[in-house]
């Protein structure tokens, strides 16, 4: 095959939730929060069903990146860049500066990374797209991920009287999800290292929202980086045929891991 292709690094995360509840707005068709609808499957798509998009996998990183940071008495940025209300009242905790505050005199190590509104991030997180594997009909793709999906109900009444204060659903996942974070830049041995740490805290802080009630546990089953060659080009009918071939670096996980916070406190 002849075409285009292009050498990267990429981390990939085999993850396992037995409940979350993640995303933000109402679904298409009324009252419904979370999961944001990103169409109806056909025939003609493989007829897979609804997909969604589950939100927040870059956020939840980026907490666990403040997290480890605090832990081990580091500034990072925190997730706002607003330092105080009108009222002048302190808005960041101790041990966290304003997003993109550091940039470029003193940039920390969670700025270099995740970057802000004046410099790009160093990662890239794919989509993570999922339909209900009730919906499947068995069918694997690359793009969507089949997972369980179930709604919750909530209706509640006004005492005596039939107006309702509270009529919505909720939405809920389970099973394994693919997560792929794709490194645009070369990271530094403490940079790597920092984000393996983060990724591996991850689920000490829960999924999405309902955390306090259950929801949002995650495990990990799975984290590798890998180096991908991926080509692109058609055949005689010109279809389009893709190919990745990926090389694991677990040498260079391993001295990541030893890079940081080692190289932080030197």
């Amino acid at each position: 095959m002849t075409g285009i292709s292009r050498k990267f690094k990429r981390i990939i995360i085999l993850a396992q939730t037995p409940i979350s509840k993640t995303g933000n707005g109402p679904a298409v068709g009324g009252k419904v929060n979370n999961l944001l609808l990103l169409g109806n499957g056909s025939e003609k798509d493989n007829g897979n069903g609804k997909r969604y998009l589950v939100k927040g996998i870059r956020g939840w990183i980026n907490h666990a990146m403040m997290a480890i940071a605090k832990e081990e008495g580091k500034e990072v940025c925190h997730t706002s860049d607003k330092i105080e209300t009108q009222k002048g009242e302190n808005l960041l905790p101790e041990g966290f500066h304003a997003n993109g505050k550091c940039y470029p005199e003193k940039e920390c190590i969670k700025h270099r990374l995740m970057g802000s509104i004046v410099k790009q991030s160093k990662l890239k997180f794919e989509p993570v797209i999922i339909v209900s594997e009730a919906n499947s009909r068995g069918k694997r793709e690359t793009i969507t991920q089949a997972v369980h999906i179930a709604t919750e109900r909530r209706n509640a009444l006004k005492s005596k009287s039939k107006f309702s204060i509270q009529d919505f659903g909720e939405r809920y996942f389970s099973r394994e999800l693919t997560i792929k974070i794709e490194l645009l830049e070369e990271l530094t041995r403490e940079e790597l290292g920092f984000l393996l740490k983060a990724i591996l805290y991850a689920p000490e802080l829960g999924l999405g929202a309902s955390v306090n009630n259950g929801g949002g546990r995650v495990q990990l089953k799975q984290i590798t980086l890998q180096e991908v060659v991926r080509s692109r080009g058609f055949d005689k009918q010109g279809k389009v045929i893709e190919e990745e071939k990926t090389r694991n670096l677990w040498k260079e996980m391993e001295e990541g891991m030893k890079a940081w916070p080692a190289a932080a406190n030197a």
